[in-house]
């Protein structure tokens, strides 16, 4: 299992990185791999650098308020595109994986699930499945140790 950046890795306020995990619930990096040189990568591209540029555009991507779903997934996160009709969503979760004192402000987007849709609304199933994958302990070791200061 790793993570891979999609946005430069050394920004130094945010990134956006697939989770590579064998997995079969685990479907974002295959789908967006699939999009290759496609109006739909580019599109997800500008969304990816505009988060991380700090911009704020709740229709291509938010998290979930406390509010939600009794806040089990505040820290859950979709980009999200149109494409044919349908509502393209790639799910993930945000966390702040540097332990530096200067750098604890920096958040990581990991994507991990991609899923098409009709409808508006959010499917819960989707978000319980990337919280369960995002409270995994191999998860957080991969992103701990990608992380992690190199001698």
């Amino acid at each position: 299992m790793k993570i891979e950046f999609v946005t430069l890795e050394n920004h130094p306020r945010r990134g956006v990185a697939f989770l590579i995990s064998p997995n079969e619930k685990v479907t974002a990096k295959s789908v967006f791999d699939g999009l290759e040189n496609s109006n739909p990568e580019r599109i997800l591209l500008t969304r990816f650098d505009a988060w991380v540029d700090g911009l704020v555009n709740d229709k291509w991507y938010h998290g979930w308020a406390q509010s939600q779903f009794a806040g089990k997934y505040i820290n859950c996160f979709v980009f999200k595109y149109k494409e044919k009709g349908l509502e393209q969503r790639f799910y993930g979760f945000l966390c702040n994986p540097k332990t530096k004192p200067s750098d604890r402000g920096y958040r990581l987007c990991v994507l991990i699930r991609h899923a098409s849709k009709k409808e508006w609304e959010t499917d819960e199933a989707d978000l319980k499945i990337v919280e369960e994958i995002r409270t995994t302990l191999t998860v957080q070791r991969t992103i701990d140790d990608h992380f992690k200061e190199k001698p």
